[in-house]
């Protein structure tokens, strides 16, 4: 299936699959996570995820869709497992499909705070590459009385979507959080038409997310043309915050798309010489409560994104286009210090990697701002963060070149790893010497896709480096490399332009290419200038996160978030006044009523007839 983009890039629906009785648009890639083939389409005409997807492309028809099925047949739960799964197959190929948004209309649980479950690593490489995740907020709203979102919706990097009136108000149903609700969209009485002319209303705010995430394809593309880089996830929100419409409950605003794209016409700023800059935090923390050290990475004091941080010190990478040839201020903010029975909750950083040039905390040109980032009580910088504050790093404008037509370059890596003392094999993916991104390689062959800019029309070398070799317990770590992508052009490991750089990657001890790396060492792909054609746009963001994410979490069932009540009319027509007399059987969501019987936070009462 092509991976040709719509003008508007590509929509992500994961959800329960797709019916013929609905549009599907563009249809570029399609995967079944639950059945474990390459076919979403399911008999249930009125199957949630058509409706969902539908609904995107009446308000946004320029976009393509890329249908992730994450449930059975009968959508009546996702396990997580599988969500992750799908979230990963995002994260691994969001720039080789012009990926812009992905819709989750899932949900269950009522969270009063922001929280992480199993796919928040997804989330956050999403929110690194500019995908927005836009989430259902969910149906448990009891009134008002609980101020809560599903449990997806909670997390920092997405979109999290309450369903309003369209008129300033809540409908009784409707999930939402002063503090954890983004923006607000008509949930009540949504028309959504299918192939036949049938004209059906849905309610929930599975059908208040559709129209939020069609406004980000659509601001995403805008934003691309005027400026040839995408909008983050604070970038979109403010342009949402700021032409949204105030409802009656304070701190809340409905989306109002023809306002912001309005706005991103008339505000967008001009397109300047670009850096696409890559920034790597490594770090570690300390928790407390059984809550991780959290820190947002700024630019200026822009954000661009953010991690949670375990025990375990490791890379954090972010991208980014920044002004070319121009000093800027990298910021890493801890902004959830703690002290809870005794366990100090605090945040160490031992490095800041700017587009491959290292800074310490410590060195000349590093600051910790304490408290508030507002140049006061600014003291040396300094590795361990204790209290809440901001770790500044003025980096000069050395550390961000100008790009001249870069390419915009994909690499797969089809490999499988043989493991030793129950640890894979690891491996970096390096072009001209320079990391672009790592993976860990299990028994099954898969492939690990990065994404990076390099200089159009000339020659590189595409370095697989194996690292980890060890024999343990009789057992020999290996890594199999099958085959290396390059931009479309497949190279097998035994190809006459690849060699085996055994041990130090430094021209010594060189052979032939092989398949099987049984000692440390690096494949050398010796790739064609052909290979890497003149970008045709600019500014492209480059990205080095890897299709390799361990499974997290318990296999937990999640309820999707159903309507309220899905209401079939006769199409609508000038002289039908009766229109909404005619009712056809709900056989959609028949399963509502199973659902809330496993899961302790049961969707709102169906209206159905």
């Amino acid at each position: 299936m092509s991976n040709s983009s719509a003008s508007a890039g590509n929509v992500v629906v994961i959800d329960s699959g797709l019916s013929s009785a609905w549009n599907t648009g563009r249809l570029v890639y399609q995967h079944d996570f639950y059945g474990n083939d390459n076919d979403v389409m399911v008999a249930n005409a009125n199957t949630h995820g058509a409706l969902v997807t539908a609904e995107i492309l009446e308000n946004a028809p320029d976009v393509g869709i890329i249908a992730l099925k994450v449930m059975p047949d009968d959508g009546s739960g996702a396990s997580e497992a599988n969500i992750e799964k799908a979230l990963q197959w995002v994260v691994a190929n969001a720039d080789a499909y012009n990926i812009t948004a992905v819709n989750l209309s899932l949900g269950g649980g009522a969270q009063t705070t922001a929280a992480t479950t199993s796919i928040s690593d997804e989330l956050a490489a999403l929110a690194a590459k500019r995908v927005l995740t836009v989430a259902a907020a969910g149906n448990s709203g009891d009134g008002g009385v609980s101020q809560s979102v599903s449990s997806y919706s909670a997390d920092v990097n997405q979109i999290c979507v309450s369903a309003s009136t369209g008129d300033g108000a809540f409908p009784s149903w409707a999930q939402r959080s002063p503090s954890l609700t983004d923006v607000c969209a008509d949930g009540t009485d949504v028309r959504i038409t299918n192939l036949s002319g049938v004209t059906y209303t849905a309610n929930g705010s599975s059908f208040a997310a559709p129209a939020v995430t069609a406004a980000v394809a659509k601001a995403q593309q805008a934003w691309v043309e005027q400026t040839g880089t995408r909008l983050t996830q604070d970038e979109f929100l403010d342009l949402a915050r700021s032409t949204g419409k105030a409802m009656g409950t304070a701190g809340y605003f409905e989306l109002d798309t023809d306002a912001l794209l309005a706005k991103i016409a008339q505000t967008a700023p001009v397109a300047t010489a670009q850096s696409a800059t890559t920034i790597t935090v490594n770090a570690s923390g300390a928790p407390a409560g059984g809550v991780n050290a959290h820190f947002k990475l700024l630019v200026d004091g822009k954000t661009v994104g953010q991690a949670t941080v375990d025990s375990a010190a490791k890379d954090y990478s972010f991208t980014t286009n920044l002004t070319a040839e121009q000093a800027h201020k990298v910021q890493v903010q801890y902004d959830n210090d703690g002290f809870v029975n005794g366990q100090d909750r605090n945040l160490f950083v031992n490095k800041v990697t700017i587009n491959g040039t290292a800074h310490s905390p410590t060195a000349a040109n590093v600051t910790y701002d304490k408290g508030a980032l507002d140049g006061k009580d600014v003291v040396k910088g300094q590795s361990s963060m204790w209290w809440g504050g901001t770790l500044v790093v003025d980096a000069p404008a050395k550390d961000f070149p100008v790009q001249a037509a870069p390419a915009n370059t994909t690499i797969t890596v089809n490999a499988s790893g043989a493991a030793a003392g129950g640890v894979n094999a690891h491996f970096n993916l390096l072009v001209d010497g320079q990391k672009i991104g790592e993976g860990v390689a299990g028994t099954a062959a898969k492939d690990f896709t990065f994404a990076t800019n390099l200089t159009a029309d000339q020659a590189h070398k595409v370095q697989v480096q194996y690292d980890n070799d060890a024999v343990v317990n009789g057992q020999d770590r290996s890594l199999f490399v099958n085959k290396v992508t390059i931009n479309g052009h497949a190279v097998a490991p035994t190809a006459s332009n690849v060699t085996y750089d055994k041990g130090a990657l430094d021209g010594k001890d060189v052979v032939k290419g092989q398949a099987g790396l049984w000692w440390n060492g690096t494949l050398v792909v010796d790739a064609d200038k052909s290979w890497f054609p003149s970008a045709t746009g600019t500014g492209a963001v480059a990205s080095a996160l890897s299709a390799d994410h361990a499974a997290a979490g318990q296999d937990t069932v999640w309820q999707h978030l159903v309507a309220q009540g899905l209401e079939a009319a006769v199409p609508s027509h000038a002289d039908h006044a009766a229109a909404y007399d005619v009712v056809p059987s709900m056989d959609a969501y028949a399963h509502a009523a199973a659902l809330a019987e496993h899961h302790p936070d049961p969707l709102h009462p169906l209206d159905l007839v």
